[in-house]
């Protein structure tokens, strides 16, 4: 985990919503995209294994793979990096029906930072011990919430299958 974060941390650009655009008002992270190149093999190997016993046990969809661009994201108290409350299904990616983020930080370095999940009477907060691996389906709502201090690391993951029937 430190070295994909270190490796990283100079190719990271500012992070983007659904449609391409940036706005700093929803969300400020800083993210570096891993695509579909041998040398990432190994994380998209793991994330697809964990991925398909996940859905074995908990949802039972039908699933194709991992999207070929995994998200390394940094969200930094510099300037109180968060993502606002979004989905990732919308309208622009129907395929997807698995979200997966993974913990990379240790929670004692950074305050703040939330992974939230909107269910039940108010926000669930997630996980946060290193390598903690949280499943839940794109069309759930969920947010990270103000970095105040040190910086939280991430890999993002969608998992594809066929259209909703």
């Amino acid at each position: 985990m430190d070295r994909l974060t270190a490796e990283h941390l100079p190719l990271l650009a500012e992070g983007r919503l659904g449609p391409g655009n940036t706005n700093s008002s929803i969300r400020r992270s800083k993210v570096v995209l891993l695509g579909a190149e041998p040398k990432y093999d190994w994380i998209y190997d793991r994330i697809w294994a964990a991925a398909q016993e996940c859905n074995r046990q908990f949802f039972g969809v039908d699933l194709a793979g991992v999207e070929a661009n995994i998200q390394l994201a940094r969200y930094d108290s510099v300037d109180q990096g968060f993502y606002e409350w979004h989905t990732d299904f919308a309208g622009l990616r129907p395929l997807r029906k698995i979200s997966i983020s993974i913990q990379l930080s240790r929670s004692e370095e950074y305050d703040g930072g939330n992974l939230e999940l909107n269910y039940g009477v108010q926000p669930q907060p997630m996980d946060r011990t290193r390598g903690a691996f949280i499943a839940f389906p794109s069309f759930l709502l969920h947010r990270v919430t103000p970095v105040t201090r040190g910086a939280r690391w991430s890999l993002v993951a969608w998992v594809l299958g066929p259209r909703w029937r």
